[in-house]
């Protein structure tokens, strides 16, 4: 988790990013940043917290007016985000008869300097461990200053490995721009208000470079799209350093020093952050802490701050233990990480194989029938990857796309749910790898989405 936050990175599903909802740049960077503070507890947890202060350093926002960012929330909850999705390019469509709506946030209050808010069960399952997803970066969005830029910075980031989008029907495009029916009607206004300045915003900020392709029809623009490169300029998280600490700080006093979510938000509140991480090193310098006689961390953190604990001069026995277990620890950690990734992957592995073998069970007569049926349901798709990597794939070969292979099994899944009841949880699973793999991922209560 701790990784995650420390390279402000976020894994949003595709049907949040190809969705046609008209949020404002201010309502975008809050449904983001309540998002991916949440994210590692999204399925275990009802209800989320976050200190306004927080909030406000990570979408970049610089005023103390916080009656613009409660507007915003209220405005995210009138906000319905529907979508019939398999991949991005199947939002929104009546083609399959299948739909889901729900607003992007469930409820939201405001107590003092701490938001609480929740989702409902249904985007809850959307958003949590996507398998289509866009990776987007909180220190990037926080520089945009328009939400026609960050728009498509959203929809165009997730192409970046493959180097262009696909060509967007140049209606589709305006409405997952936010663009309201009517406006901007003629393609000059449209080009010179918002499709120029999003594309030089894009260009600015993010780490990725953009360049619209228009596809005409008798003079007529009729679809557009962007070819990508990665930017040499420096990435901005490096220079959006003091995001990345704020956010550590607060998951620190959390995950090692054992504070609760109101001691946290009152400490932020009560102190400055230097002042808070000269304390936090005074007491993993001390020898009570090194030998584990501290038996209440938090209220001696608290006690530390109140009374401003004072360092004695450390000897040099002290600084050297004090190296060791550092580096100790350090191993440890990135031990228990590799631990955890061998853990995912051969879940992951035994997962395809019980789909698969599901789908290979299948009588010469329902596989027909099954396959027929896929294919109708993820034709959009497979065009898509036939397009995109016309020289690695053909109509014979396409199934061997990890693409149309992860929606081959989604399919199944939703498809023949009474098959797949006796996949078996990823908790159970580990109680059949190592010893030290089942410690592991107890330790962090590491769980993995089905």
């Amino acid at each position: 988790m701790l990784e995650r936050k420390k390279h402000l990175e976020l894994k949003k599903h595709v049907a949040t990013i190809h969705s046609t909802n008209k949020l404002s740049l201010l309502q975008r960077k809050i449904s983001n940043a309540l998002l991916f503070n949440a994210y590692d507890d999204l399925l275990e947890s009802e209800e989320h917290q976050i200190h306004i202060g927080e909030l406000c350093r990570i979408i970049g926002y610089n005023s103390h007016d916080h009656k613009i960012i409660k507007k915003a929330l209220v405005e995210l909850l009138s906000t319905v985000l529907e979508w019939n999705l398999v991949d991005g390019e199947r939002v929104n469509s009546d083609e399959t008869g299948v739909w889901n709506a729900s607003a992007i946030i469930a409820d939201a209050s405001i107590d003092g300097a701490i938001c609480t808010y929740s989702y409902s069960n249904k985007m809850k399952k959307l958003l949590y461990h996507p398998e289509l997803y866009g990776r987007l970066n909180m220190a990037v969005q926080a520089k945009f200053q328009s939400s026609y830029g960050l728009a498509l910075y959203e929809n165009c980031v997730r192409y970046q490995d493959i180097g262009q989008t696909p060509w967007f029907d140049l209606l589709k495009f305006r409405k997952l721009m936010g663009i309201e029916e009517g406006k901007y009607k003629i393609f000059r206004d449209f080009k010179t208000r918002v499709l120029d300045k999003a594309v030089e915003e894009v260009n600015k900020y993010s780490p990725i470079m953009i360049d619209p392709q228009l596809r005409k029809q008798s003079r007529k623009v009729i679809a557009i799209q962007f070819l990508i490169k990665k930017s040499k300029k420096l990435s901005l998280v490096e220079s959006f350093s003091t995001h990345t600490d704020q956010i550590k700080l607060s998951e620190i006093l959390k995950e090692r020093f054992g504070l609760s979510k109101k001691q946290i938000a009152e400490a932020l509140v009560a102190y400055e952050e230097g002042y808070i991480r000269e304390k936090m090193a005074l007491i993993e310098e001390s020898p009570s802490f090194q030998t584990g006689k501290i038996k209440n961390l938090a209220r001696f953190m608290l006690c530390a701050l109140k009374d401003d604990y004072q360092a004695t001069k450390p000897s040099v026995d002290r600084v050297g233990r004090a190296a060791t277990k550092k580096r100790q620890l350090d191993n440890e950690s990135k031990r228990g990480k590799q631990l955890i990734d061998e853990a995912k992957e051969a879940y992951s592995t035994y997962r395809h194989q019980i789909i698969d073998g599901v789908i290979d069970n299948f009588d010469a007569a329902e596989k027909q029938r099954f396959m027929d049926e896929f294919f109708l349901f993820a034709a959009k798709s497979i065009n898509t990857v036939l397009k995109l990597q016309r020289r690695k794939y053909t109509k014979e070969t396409v199934l061997q796309s990890p693409q149309i292979k992860a929606l081959l099994r989604q399919f199944a899944i939703e498809k023949s749910p009474s098959s797949i009841v006796e996949l078996m949880p990823f908790e159970e699973f580990i109680k059949n790898l190592s010893k030290e793999h089942h410690q592991a991922c107890a330790k962090v209560e590491y769980k993995l989405s089905v």
